[in-house]
């Protein structure tokens, strides 16, 4: 069976174009008639169309519950040109929802990696104690720019980190500079609230497992807030810097963090020596980080924190 990695929608375009032949045409042909995954991508691309015409007719494929050995979409007798037509005119809208999906996830969920395994707690109490960016990068600001979503979101995954490892005297002190980074922003009054509980919970000695829970909750509700991507590009940054100095081959071989490379690099919210950056720690993250490469994609998600967070 294809593999969706090899999907590739700008061989799939130049087949529609009829600029392909022999091995390259072959192998888009097996793609969309072998992979079940590249067909729900297609089915996506349906779903998008109808959300963006609701007036036009779409040929939408039936569930079929019973084994087949023919893809869905040719039982359903959809056209393999007029398929792929559409799947390459509405795959950015479907790219731009999966992305979205990915900068939104709990940090909980992304730095789940990485505290569990019991021998990263050393390693990664070290790596948290090592200075870290000041609560504010300025004055105050009477809305949250991309720099201070993306602080909070690197503060955000600090606190599930420190919470995972049961380090109380961390989580702490991470939850008084989110309240102190939301206090210079005029609408963060409610998640100042929102985490101010938080830090008392913590305080009060309130069980680890309650205070993840409401840690979480409490995620989401500075996700909703903000609703910046650049707060859950910062959540996956500073889970990608810690991996990398923990060694944490695990968060890089997830499919998670490939799909989160994947929208960063399309996202266009990083200049072109940056998505070179990123596409290099996607390439070493898909062939298997070697030992002697930690450091270098330590570096570069350290260099993107820098440059983005000031």
């Amino acid at each position: 069976m294809a593999a969706i990695d090899d999907f590739d929608p700008d061989l799939v375009a130049a087949f529609i174009d009829g600029r392909l032949s022999g091995a390259a045409r072959d192998r888009v042909v097996r793609l969309l008639a072998e992979s079940e995954a590249a067909f729900e991508i297609y089915a996506d691309a349906l779903r998008a169309h109808a959300e963006l015409n609701r007036d036009a007719p779409v040929p939408f494929p039936a569930p079929r519950h019973e084994p087949s050995p023919r893809p869905r979409w040719l039982t359903a007798g959809v056209p393999l040109a007029a398929a792929a037509a559409l799947l390459i005119a509405v795959l950015p809208t479907v790219q731009s929802k999966r992305a979205n999906a990915m900068f939104a996830m709990r940090a909980d969920v992304i730095a789940g990696p990485l505290t569990g395994q019991p021998q990263l707690v050393n390693a990664l109490r070290s790596a948290l104690d090592e200075p870290r960016l000041s609560v504010t990068r300025g004055g105050g600001s009477t809305f949250v720019d991309s720099a201070a979503a993306l602080r909070l979101g690197i503060r955000a995954t600090e606190l599930q980190v420190a919470l995972g490892v049961d380090d109380r005297e961390r989580a702490l002190r991470t939850a008084t500079e989110i309240v102190a980074l939301l206090g210079s922003v005029d609408f963060g009054n409610a998640a100042v609230v929102e985490y101010g509980n938080l830090r008392k919970r913590i305080a009060d000695g309130d069980s680890i497992g309650s205070i993840i829970g409401a840690a979480a909750t409490a995620d989401v509700y500075l996700r909703d807030m903000l609703s910046s991507r650049w707060y859950g590009i910062g959540k996956w940054l500073a889970a990608g810097e810690l991996a990398a100095r923990t060694h944490s081959a695990d968060f890089f071989k997830s499919s998670e963090t490939a799909q989160f490379l994947d929208a960063a690099i399309r996202s266009g919210s990083f200049a072109p020596d940056e998505v070179e950056a990123l596409r290099q720690v996607e390439g070493v993250a898909k062939r298997g980080i070697a030992e002697s490469e930690f450091e270098t994609v330590r570096a570069k998600f350290a260099e993107l924190i820098q440059r983005h967070a000031g």
